[in-house]
């Protein structure tokens, strides 16, 4: 029996070695969806419209990403803002994971992190989203997009995120606005939706994915002084994630 025992030891350490210890793992749990979030402006560029094969899971929690079956590489790029750096209250903040195929047929992964203001009905009236999206290569490389006005008048300002590499911003300065997409979790119907609304928006791509945020919250206090502190917020981000 103790030879036995002897020669099992070293084949269930290498077990542990190989696939770890999960009795803490957050697993992923597959639910409902059918509709993908882009940008409007630059799917052109990506190709994120195009996706198929798409697989949704239930939010996490942000203190749950860690412990969690997320791939190791999109927990790279997920981390918790300072609220007080927001705008606006938050009431609710999850994590979503879905994954798709390109037209090449490589899977990619995309995770978006919302942060939800809520009005007294419940509602959601304001928010910070940032969505993170793997691509093996850069949209934005070859094009001079330096466009000063978006497809329906808003401004487009082209900063920099790097010495070599842009961030783009969309702000709302007309009554119109291209359509902005991200998800939301019904609990009721265990289903992921795209919800379609109007955001000022910033756009990038650095290390390996492309960076889609959008923001929402009342008219009157979107002055120039908070698109500068909302630009610099998801620069900083951005720059962190992929550090």
């Amino acid at each position: 029996m103790k030879k036995i025992l002897k020669k099992a030891c070293p084949i269930i350490f290498m077990v542990f070695l190989l696939f770890g210890c999960s009795t803490n793992q957050t697993n992923l749990e597959k639910v409902k969806g059918n509709n993908l979030t882009f940008s409007e402006y630059f799917h052109s560029y990506d190709g994120l419209k195009e996706r198929k094969n798409s697989k949704f899971y239930k939010p996490l929690a942000m203190n749950e990403v860690q412990s969690s079956s997320l791939p190791d590489e999109m927990k790279k790029v997920i981390h918790p803002i300072d609220l007080d750096s927001l705008p606006f209250r938050v009431k609710e903040g999850k994590v979503y994971f879905v994954t798709s195929t390109n037209n090449e047929g490589k899977e990619i992964s995309q995770v978006q992190i919302s942060y939800i203001g809520k009005n007294e009905y419940g509602n959601t009236d304001e928010f910070f989203i940032i969505s993170m999206t793997e691509s093996d290569r850069n949209p934005l490389e070859g094009h001079d997009i330096s466009y000063e006005i978006d497809l329906v008048g808003n401004k487009l300002i082209k900063g920099r995120l790097t010495e070599d590499l842009p961030i783009y911003q969309q702000v709302r300065t007309t009554n119109s606005a291209l359509l902005y997409r991200y998800y939301e979790y019904n609990e009721a119907e265990k289903k992921i939706g795209v919800v379609g609304t109007t955001a000022d928006e910033f756009y990038a791509y650095y290390n390996g994915y492309i960076y889609h945020a959008g923001y929402l919250i009342e008219k009157d206090k979107n002055n120039e002084e908070m698109q500068e502190k909302m630009l610099q917020l998801i620069r900083e981000y951005i720059l962190e994630s992929s550090s």
